[in-house]
């Protein structure tokens, strides 16, 4: 049974709003890594921050173009392009905040592009897969120093604590409501394969037992939700 062409556009619409807010999140997440990259703890930390600022902002730049197959075009328009959430729109004040991006806004978009490596649209698997690849060693990172900072305890653990739930606030609304028409039909059309519910599910899963304290609550009031922003 074919899909209804208002919903193929709905779908259409939500993933040209989702992958071109990928890209922007990505593109700004490589320049938040990169600003770190002379200023991380551990020079083994600084080498880490380049290498994941070179991935993402490769990512950003990989999928922008995917966009062409959706009847859009756009390119990236240069360092500041783009909507990126608030929380990584500018520099991160503290190595805190940097995990919790790691962590959190790397994790949602990630968690939302290993549910597109089978989408029917081409283009996009094809990022989706390449970047799997490399963000195994973004988790790795991000893992390693919240598990660090997690034994230390004191200070060091509540503000990680802060930041994440700061990061969580913003990054749990990027996929959106679960009940979203668009979404749905993207999903339906092969687009990609699971929900922001599961998407925010799986963060949680993975953030919870890893970092004691966290609050990680679900979205409730999507009212001033805005899908050209994501938030």
């Amino acid at each position: 049974m074919s899909l209804k062409s208002s919903a193929v556009d709905a779908a259409t619409a939500t993933m040209i709003s989702l992958i071109g807010s990928l890209a922007d999140n990505k593109g700004a997440l490589g320049r938040r890594y990169g600003e770190w990259a002379v200023s991380a703890p551990t020079i083994e930390s600084a080498v880490a921050a380049a290498a994941m600022a070179q991935d993402e902002l490769g990512h950003a730049r990989a999928t922008y173009p995917v966009l062409a197959k959706l009847g859009v075009s756009r390119d990236d328009e240069g360092l500041e392009a783009g909507y990126p959430l608030p929380v990584i729109a500018r520099e991160l004040p503290d190595w805190a905040s940097f995990i919790a991006a790691n962590l959190v806004v790397d994790g949602v978009l990630t968690t939302f592009v290993a549910g597109a490596r089978d989408s029917s649209i081409e283009p996009l698997a094809q990022r989706a897969r390449k970047i799997l690849q490399e963000e195994g060693s973004h988790k790795v990172h991000a893992e390693a120093w919240a598990r660090r900072i997690e034994r230390a305890g004191g200070s060091d653990l509540d503000l990680l604590q802060r930041r994440i739930d700061e990061m969580w606030v913003q990054a749990a609304r990027w996929p959106g409501p679960d009940e979203h028409e668009g979404y749905r039909s993207a999903m339906a059309a092969g687009m990609v394969a699971f929900g922001p519910a599961h998407i925010r599910r799986q963060v949680r899963d993975w953030l919870s037992p890893l970092v004691d304290g966290l609050t990680l609550d679900e979205p409730a009031d999507w009212s001033d939700w805005d899908e050209n922003y994501r938030r």
